[in-house]
């Protein structure tokens, strides 16, 4: 009897931990397109313009790509950091202290996500927001994806882009 409660013990923990795994797209499901020039970065005298429209019907080779009916998600978002060249010429992270929500919502610490929202006719994800800075040298990172926010019970989007005014999705500028 020993000996079968031996291997019991054996076997049983070895067929519960062969099914783990670490992979989440086992779990949730989700989906990458792409799509070029989706954010934008602009410089105009002490303001900086960071903006994404997204068009709920993504154009794709075969057909159009809903994000909307994909991921049920009314928001989507993507990060990008600010940094200001200090006196010993090292960047810093720098978090804006002027910013002016055009479209969307934004959540700021080191790492700013630009939230843009489904408008109301269910046609574009909008997101666009001034910040305005003091005189100094500044650097934008963007990361190139935008992912769908809070899709419940449904299938999560990236969308893989790039950034226009921007070469690899860094752009350094100057504020006199």
């Amino acid at each position: 009897m020993k000996k079968y409660l031996y291997i019991l013990t054996l076997i049983i923990p070895s067929l519960l931990f062969t099914s783990c795994t670490e992979s989440d797209d086992e779990f949730f499901a989700s989906t990458i397109v792409t799509a070029n020039n989706l954010i934008e970065l602009d410089v105009t005298g002490n303001e900086l313009n960071v903006s994404c429209y997204v068009s709920r019907l993504l154009p794709q080779p075969n057909n159009p790509f809903d994000i909307y009916l994909t991921s049920t998600s009314r928001k989507i978002f993507f990060n990008y950091t600010l940094e200001k060249k200090n006196v010993s010429g090292a960047w810093e992270y720098y978090t804006p202290t002027t910013v002016s929500v055009i479209e969307g919502e934004n959540e700021i610490d080191e790492i700013i996500s630009g939230i843009a929202i489904l408008d109301a006719l269910d046609t574009t994800y909008e997101y666009e927001t001034n910040n305005t800075l003091a005189p100094g040298q500044y650097r934008v990172i963007v990361e190139p994806e935008i992912v769908t926010l809070n899709a419940q019970d449904a299938v999560m989007v990236t969308i893989k882009t790039t950034t226009v005014g921007a070469v690899g999705n860094v752009l350094e500028f100057t504020v006199d």
